[in-house]
């Protein structure tokens, strides 16, 4: 017998949810776990459901092979609470694609609502409001699915751009596992006492408000400038524990009679009080890279727009594929994400720009057309509301905005003065002038 593997189990498993639907007032719903087991739930009581239909469920489920699930279908009298599996915040409309047929044709494509029970990454699908009686200034995400792009130093330069403009920025290190905003930012000497770790760590146990004023260090990049770049670093000053508060960051922390407070909610709640601490006028943040929770949650649950750094090379293009397509099969998701995203063409060379720049446009904007753009059939209007872009539309999110490659910032120190070989305005402008230009204009309406 062939055995079923995980893509197929799907497949198999959505196609039977979907005909056992039809003519039945409740839809089928499908629940996978954490190993990829699927089963069959229906949010009715057992004896309100044609059984069947529930035996043909119950026969279809074992056709999955391993990735079938123990146990028939669940009803609500399954459950002592069934709310909590019903309304549950994980459920997503999914869409699981046709496949290719040996005759040249493609099987249709299923939409269904699907639990999906992951270890890590269920924060790349969570799209919950924040609190709408708080009013948050600009968040800028920057966020890379590879590393070595740059991103860090074009937050310096944004940030220095910005307090040289009067503004008062606020820097948050959210990429734990790799810290070093602070070392491109901060003397060893005014590193804050107290690091974000250390908030996750205080405040599981009842003492994160004490230390939020010592989260905070003013950089001496701004020391002569009219705005303050103010820095939440990763790690504080003299830290000998990193790792063991590390291991302890991601918990959700249990409180009297309540739901546990997830770890998105509680990134959430540190943001939303250190700006109210800084009333600042903008909110960067260095994003983990790679698929990782952490820039899940600061791209889908913090950014009013998120820089999504890359260089023209498979990898990248790679990556962010997979990225995107995991968006497009969750409308609902691809719907609250697309609209703040934009790319960055990070390290853009001095050879050959006219070339590059097309060559990258033409990948980006394929990338973004097959899995974030509307899809409008041929020889159909295009809808007035739709989400979609031609190629040369600098609107676009696919439309580059370029951060130059420029030999005197390579290994550059943003602290040390021009006459001790560190690097001027002039040579700021020539590489990031562009970028910053169209990241202020978007998020505070500067031309």
């Amino acid at each position: 017998m062939k055995a079923i593997r995980f893509n197929e189990a799907l497949r198999l498993a959505a196609e039977a949810a979907v005909s056992a639907s039809l003519g039945q007032q409740h839809k089928v719903l499908l629940i996978r776990d954490v190993y990829g087991r699927l089963r069959f739930a229906v949010n009715i009581e057992r004896q309100d459901f044609d059984l069947a239909v529930a035996q043909k469920l119950d026969q279809a489920q074992k056709r999955l092979g391993a990735f079938s699930a123990t146990g028939g279908v669940l009803f609500r009298d399954d459950f002592a609470a069934p709310d909590t599996l019903f309304d549950h915040v994980d459920w997503h409309e999914t869409l699981v694609p046709g496949l290719l047929l040996e005759d040249g044709s493609v099987s249709p494509e299923f939409s269904i609502q699907l639990l999906d029970r992951q270890i890590v990454g269920q924060y790349w699908l969570r799209t919950e409001p924040e609190d709408t009686g708080y009013i948050h200034p600009p968040r800028v995400v920057f966020y890379g699915i590879k590393g070595g792009v740059g991103r860090s130093t074009a937050l310096a330069m944004l940030a220095y751009r910005l307090a040289r403009n009067g503004k008062r920025v606020l820097l948050l290190d959210f990429d734990l596992e790799s810290p070093g905003l602070s070392g491109l930012l901060l003397p060893a000497e005014r590193v804050a006492t107290y690091g974000l770790v250390d908030w996750f760590v205080e405040d599981a146990v009842g003492q994160g408000d004490e230390i939020l004023r010592d989260l905070i260090a003013d950089s001496p990049l701004a020391d002569n400038l009219t705005g303050s770049i103010r820095i939440a670093p990763a790690m504080g000053q003299g830290e000998s524990a990193y790792l063991a508060k590390l291991a302890r960051v991601y918990a959700d922390v249990p409180h009297a009679g309540a739901v546990p407070e997830q770890f998105a909610a509680r990134i959430q709640r540190l943001v939303r009080l250190l700006e109210v601490q800084e009333v600042p006028d903008i909110v960067l943040i260095d994003s983990r890279a790679g698929l990782h929770d952490l820039a899940a949650i600061s791209i889908t649950g913090l950014a009013s727009l998120a820089l999504l750094f890359a260089t023209d090379t498979t990898q990248n293009w790679e990556g962010y594929r997979q990225l995107f397509g995991h968006w497009q099969g969750r409308p609902e998701v691809l719907r609250h994400v697309r609209s703040r995203l934009a790319i960055v063409q990070a390290l853009f060379p001095e050879s050959d720009q006219a070339e590059r720049a097309t060559r990258f446009r033409q990948n980006a904007c394929d990338l973004f057309s097959t899995t974030l753009y509307d899809q409008i059939p041929a020889g159909e209007p295009t809808p007035l509301d739709a989400f979609t872009f031609g190629l040369d539309d600098e609107d676009a999110p696919h439309y580059p905005w370029q951060v130059r490659w420029s030999a005197r910032l390579q290994e550059f120190d943003p602290l040390l003065p021009v006459e001790r070989g560190g690097v001027g305005d002039a040579d700021i402008d020539a590489a990031f002038g562009p970028f910053f230009k169209e990241v202020t204009s978007m998020v505070l309406g500067d031309s």
